[in-house]
């Protein structure tokens, strides 16, 4: 086992899918700050001026109608202009900077929606305003800055802000980049199979140290980000504690790191999970592009046709992007369905223990054979 991971590290270290992939990492790392400097992403003041125009365009959605108090206007109608007050009290607050404020009318904003719910007419308008979910994390968010007498705004522009909006977002891609990535696993050493018939090794050791030698890159991938990032410290490091809106079961709230670190363990387990799949793929198929090919399709059914997610709740390649489980959408489906990436890291971990068995008795045929 340990002749097979020197030999395997050996030759990894100068394998240039290797290389390509560290280099990868950067450029994507980079390419999200020139994007989102060159987008502002980020800044809140030109968010809530779209979301002006968009409070007029709900309330042409009316005819014109008395909005004051004793007005004949609907309560929808009258709920609707309050909104549009409060969205530019949003706007003027964050021009004076007055941060307090912000929080305030941002919150009277959630429970103003909260009432609109239930109102008549709603259905008219719901397409154009936040789900009632949505909605329910919104409130959660601002009523708790607003009582801690928060006074201050994140900027995407520094370390941890900036790792938050990256690690928010990487889960789109970490499942694709990782097919990628392992969908050869075994076939260069099929390919070269002399390289490693000088030592007797069976097929479930070789398996293991395939894998603890592609774990090792993946922890290199991740330290990557923070290292990439690391120009950003120079803008100021940012709010650690700075709190995160999350489902985990219920609507939560946990800081930047917490969010961060549990992003990390979810893309480790999603790792093993990948490179014990291209195994098992490598081994029944025999070629790079139909691994990939099974791949794509086990992971881009779901998101095209999200129906799935509410027939087959558990299926582990639902969890697969868990920055959209982390942030409830499977709750705001026509058919909605209650899981969460507790539930995703338990389906995960017995998949991954099901694949090691099946190798595990399969597999293991003596010394390795040429696939």
């Amino acid at each position: 086992m340990l002749q097979a991971l020197k030999v395997g590290l050996l030759i990894e270290r100068s394998n240039r899918k290797n290389i390509v992939a560290l280099l990868a990492v950067i450029v994507i790392v980079f390419g999200c700050m020139f994007f989102i400097k060159a987008q502002s992403v980020g800044d809140q003041l030109n968010e809530k001026k779209g979301d002006y125009y968009s409070s007029r365009a709900v309330l042409a959605k009316f005819q014109v109608q008395d909005a004051s108090r004793d007005g004949d206007g609907s309560d929808l109608f009258k709920n609707l202009t309050q909104q549009k007050s409060a969205v530019a009290l949003q706007i003027a607050s964050l021009t004076v900077e007055n941060y307090p404020m912000y929080y305030e009318a941002s919150y009277r904003i959630a429970e103003l929606r909260q009432q609109a719910f239930n109102m008549e007419e709603y259905e008219k308008v719901k397409d154009l305003l936040p789900s009632k979910f949505q909605n329910s994390m919104n409130y959660l968010y601002f009523k708790t800055m607003f009582e801690s007498g928060k006074n201050t705004i994140s900027d995407i522009s520094h370390y941890i802000p900036f790792l938050l909006y990256f690690f928010s977002l990487v889960g789109v891609g970490w499942y694709i980049f990782m097919s990628f990535y392992t969908s050869s696993i075994l076939l260069d050493d099929f390919e070269h199979s002399s390289i490693i018939k000088g030592y007797p090794v069976r097929f479930d050791q070789y398996v293991i140290s395939k894998c603890i030698i592609a774990f090792l890159y993946v922890v290199a991938f991740i330290a990557l980000i923070f290292i990439s990032a690391t120009p950003l410290l120079f803008n100021g490091l940012g709010d650690g504690s700075e709190k995160v809106t999350v489902y985990l079961g219920d609507p939560t709230l946990i800081s930047s790191v917490q969010y961060i670190a549990l992003c990390i363990v979810y893309m480790l387990v999603i790792s093993i999970f990948v490179m014990l799949l291209s195994i098992i793929l490598n081994v029944l198929l025999k070629n790079m592009y139909l691994t990939l090919f099974v791949h794509f399709i086990l992971f881009f059914l779901p998101i095209i046709f999200p129906s799935i997610i509410s027939v087959l709740p558990y299926n582990p390649f639902h969890f697969m992007n868990f920055n959209e489980i982390l942030s409830g959408m499977p709750l705001d489906l026509v058919r909605p369905v209650d899981v969460t990436m507790n539930i995703g890291l338990l389906i995960m971990s017995i998949c991954i223990l099901i694949m090691l068995f099946v190798i595990k008795t399969f597999f293991s045929t003596g010394k390795i054979k040429r696939a």
